[in-house]
């Protein structure tokens, strides 16, 4: 059977895709049972599905991608997508949108409406594909037949969350067709630590500064039973590997130097004051500091005039300088997204159009974009998605 587009996979990107498709019949082929099962899981159910920054901001969340990713996103920015949702949504003090309903089903819900919407979208569930080729047509063999299709669309998301469908499918259509492919890595991932020492603080957050080499990231942690999550983790794990060592700094000052000095004047204008309580002028919680008393075996009714200059030492290297092997990068079970995919230097940056084949488009995680954690992944398959439409739609 014929269908002038096809496209491979019903997450938001394919969906969102199949309903700004204008003139031609579109066939969606979708191998799990249901639309958007990724989606609906997303944000812990609650869909953070964009972000409300300004565009130049948008932008530089995308890793080194922001050259690539620009044009589509100012093609279709955030903004145009809140314009166009048709249910209420919530934006947080970081920026976050959420529908107000806080459920992930109100955007598939939207989505999967605005395919009902339109007579020229049809959807297959269940599909086993066997093989794709190009002859003059796209020749796509499946479990229930064949297909063609003057159009493909690649929208079969990455590796992470395999049990929802996601599992690395484009990868292999896109090599088919001799697209490089960025080897796949878990993205958005917590991390677990050789000889974790905070197993006690699981649930607490708090701002720090992370190093890697000679990378620097300011951000919020988070402590869990086996090491590290939180923002400033998920949004620099696509860089890290196992064995990698970080520092952590559990103050926000700009160096050491100026820490410590800090550091000295504190205990100098306190000197009566329990050191305990004086250090959570620097906004430690009470937990952090028992467990840091306790690991630099500090007397908790210490005071600060009876620090010594050893301990001051101990400290300032405790709170500015602790290093953290990492045992192991969370894998594509419980990553958000993935890191790698379809090389993008293959890949027209404003149509999202193959430069290898004709016709044939990547859009949303297949491709070798992954965003920060705060919306911008599913923004970015909302409008690698709107590209491809556009293209498809004027020829």
């Amino acid at each position: 059977m014929h269908y002038d587009v096809i496209i491979i996979g019903a997450g938001p990107a394919g969906l969102f895709c199949a309903s700004k498709i204008e003139y031609k019949n579109v066939l969606i082929l979708e191998k799990k049972e249901k639309p958007g099962k990724k989606l609906l899981v997303s944000g812990g159910g609650k869909c953070n599905f964009t972000n409300n920054d300004e565009i130049k901001e948008l932008i530089t969340h995308y890793g080194n991608k922001k050259n690539f990713v620009k044009r589509v996103l100012y093609n279709y920015s955030n903004y145009d997508l809140l314009n166009e949702v048709n249910f209420e949504y919530i934006i947080t003090e970081e920026g976050k949108v959420f529908p107000k309903s806080m459920k992930s089903k109100t955007v598939l819900n939207w989505l999967i409406n605005k395919i009902n919407n339109k007579n020229n979208v049809e959807i297959k569930y269940n599909i086993s594909i066997i093989n794709i080729e190009k002859n003059e047509k796209f020749v796509i063999k499946t479990n229930i037949g064949i297909y063609t299709s003057d159009f493909l669309v690649i929208a079969t998301g990455g590796k992470s969350y395999p049990m929802l469908g996601s599992n690395g499918d484009g990868y292999i259509y896109a090599k088919n067709f001799n697209h490089t492919i960025i080897k796949p890595k878990p993205a958005l991932s917590p991390v677990i630590i050789k000889n974790y020492p905070f197993s006690d603080l699981s649930g607490i957050s708090m701002d720090v500064i992370l190093r890697k080499g000679k990378l620097i990231y300011k951000g919020t942690l988070l402590f869990t039973h086996k090491g590290f999550s939180g923002p400033i983790i998920l949004n620099t794990s696509r860089f890290f590997e196992n064995e990698d060592t970080i520092k952590i700094s559990f103050v926000t000052f700009e160096n050491e130097e100026i820490f410590r000095k800090n550091f000295n004047n504190l205990l100098k204008n306190n000197k009566n004051a329990l050191l305990f309580d004086v250090l959570k002028k620097y906004n430690l919680t009470r937990r952090f500091i028992a467990v840091m008393f306790k690991r630099l075996n500090l007397d908790r009714n210490k005071k600060c005039n009876s620090v010594s200059k050893e301990e001051r030492n101990k400290i300032i290297n405790y709170l500015y300088n602790q290093e953290f092997i990492i045992d192991k990068v969370g894998d594509f079970n419980v990553a958000m997204v993935t890191a790698g995919g379809v090389c993008t230097k293959e890949i027209n940056s404003k149509t999202m159009e193959s430069k290898l084949v004709e016709n044939l488009y990547f859009i949303g995680e297949v491709l070798d974009v992954d965003g920060d954690t705060g919306g911008y992944n599913i923004q970015w398959a909302f409008s690698s998605a709107k590209a491809a439409a556009d293209n498809i739609s004027k020829k």
